[in-house]
């Protein structure tokens, strides 16, 4: 896929499970499972998507999906695989992890982050992108390094502490330019740092809308996720990038869209919202 004189490399971890209930927030069952069914434990699958955008000699990777240092009991619940890894997708296309030259931390989330760190032949925590700058934005740190009762399950110290340790985090405040065209900026929402990627080039524009609409789905303004630590702060930030995905008819890259990594937005009948699949 292309946007102007951007590659992007449409890279996934795989898929895992999370309860529906959870993914749709208030929004009652009978809504949402008629556009995402669920398992006998009302768990939904989810995919990784993990974008790689190529400009010029820099590779930036956006998040880098769930990792596989997993127990089997954290497996049991999640539905974890090891038959795709963002690892194997990289060498499906002649890359390795050094190859990365910037990682992209939309948030700090154990879906997001697992790749960080693998445990090498002793059993032992190694970072795995060891050429890529690691940038997240500053608060999304601070709450990842004290993480309360409500977000300790999600944000998992394997995945962090060790590049903490190192002073491997590039900290930045609100919004970053990685390469001109590609720009990371705050949301919120999700949680306080949450971030999504602005990539614009030659007339066109992509948006990584990270968790502001992680299946398609989501493009209901009031669907918003249980998950989400300030979920009005997310309805605000979904109706301001959905008025400029519509206005520019940018292509929006999907987070965990087990059928879809690309679409755009159009307008239907009432006011609502539909999503053309591109990829």
């Amino acid at each position: 896929m292309r946007i102007g004189d951007f590659e992007i490399l449409l890279l996934n971890d795989g898929t895992f499970k999370l309860d529906g209930g959870a993914m749709f927030g208030i929004i009652p069952k009978p809504l949402w499972n008629r556009e995402t069914p669920c398992d006998e434990k009302n768990r939904m699958v989810l995919r990784c998507n993990c974008p790689l955008i190529r400009a010029g000699r820099e590779n930036i990777l956006i998040d880098c999906g769930l990792g596989r240092k997993w127990n089997e009991k954290q497996r049991a619940i999640y539905e974890i695989t090891d038959d795709h890894t963002l690892i194997a997708d990289l060498a499906a296309h002649g890359l390795t992890p050094e190859d990365v030259t910037v990682l992209v931390h939309t948030h700090l989330h154990l879906d997001h982050a697992g790749w960080n760190t693998r445990l090498n032949e002793n059993g032992e925590l190694e970072p795995v992108f060891v050429n890529a700058r690691h940038l997240v934005e500053r608060r999304e740190l601070d709450i990842a390094r004290r993480p309360n009762e409500l977000q300790r399950g999600t944000y998992l110290a394997p995945n962090i502490a060790p590049l903490d340790a190192n002073g491997d985090f590039e900290l930045f405040e609100n919004q970053v330019e990685v390469v001109p065209g590609v720009t990371v900026f705050r949301t919120g929402g999700h949680t306080f740092g949450h971030c999504c990627v602005r990539i614009e080039s030659g007339g066109q524009k992509a948006i990584f809308i990270g968790e502001m609409m992680p299946t398609t789905a989501h493009r209901h303004l009031p669907w918003v996720m249980a998950y989400d630590m300030y979920p009005l702060e997310t309805l605000e930030a979904k109706r301001v990038l959905f008025k400029e995905c519509l206005r520019d008819n940018a292509l929006v890259l999907l987070d965990h869209d087990p059928h879809a990594f690309a679409v755009r937005l159009k307008e239907a009948e009432g006011g609502k919202l539909e999503t053309i699949k591109e990829q």
